[in-house]
């Protein structure tokens, strides 16, 4: 019921025409929604042959071996572990985008979900996390392609619900820390000034 009731406001700030400020909710919304492009991503691959496995008997696999996911509720259970993954795995791309500024959005998605494919799927076949195996380069290959349109889409995604004073340009950032930067010198100026006037004052 919580999840409802946040969808439901979700899309009554999108209805209204506001924008979100809180990062976490942004965080995770947007790694939600590059979550399923990815999927729908990755199942058109395998409708076509190219690529092996899904992320739902991949991220299945991880808790139970893979002939157990033949049975339908398996399945499904492992494509929830693999959206709540790639919904929390969301926050710390907003985090980036926060620290940098939007320009160039897409491309540090693209970056980002290439750190994605060598941290979760690399990794996970080279350490046996999962106990489901993809063989073939195709699959490799396609698989660096669907976390490439999770960085696309969830970086989009943070765009375009996150207000504009939560997530200003790069220039905008830059302005804002050079800024910060100077005010604690002048604040020294104005200290080593009102030092030097009192020492004037106890010559006299």
């Amino acid at each position: 019921m919580k999840l409802l009731h946040s969808l439901d406001q979700v899309s009554k700030f999108i209805s209204s025409g506001k924008k979100m400020r809180d990062s976490i909710p942004i965080g995770f919304i947007s790694g939600l929604m590059g979550t399923i492009a990815m999927d729908l991503s990755n199942l058109m691959f395998q409708k076509t042959g190219v690529s092996e496995k899904t992320y739902a008997e991949l991220a299945g696999s991880i808790l139970m071996r893979p002939f157990r996911l033949r049975l339908k509720e398996n399945k499904i259970l492992g494509q929830i572990l693999h959206l709540i993954t790639g919904s929390i795995i969301g926050i710390p791309l907003f985090t980036v985008l926060k620290k940098t500024g939007k320009d160039n959005y897409l491309f540090k998605g693209a970056i980002y979900g290439t750190f994605t494919w060598e941290l979760l799927y690399s990794f996970g076949l080279r350490y046996n996390v999962f106990r489901s195996k993809a063989h073939s380069t195709s699959t490799h290959m396609t698989t660096l392609i669907d976390n490439l349109v999770y960085g696309f889409v969830s970086s989009a995604t943070m765009i375009f619900l996150t207000d504009h004073a939560v997530l200003p340009k790069g220039s905008d950032k830059q302005l804002e820390n050079q800024m910060e930067g100077e005010i604690p010198k002048v604040n020294d100026r104005i200290g080593d000034s009102f030092y030097n006037y009192e020492d004037e004052v106890r010559l006299h």
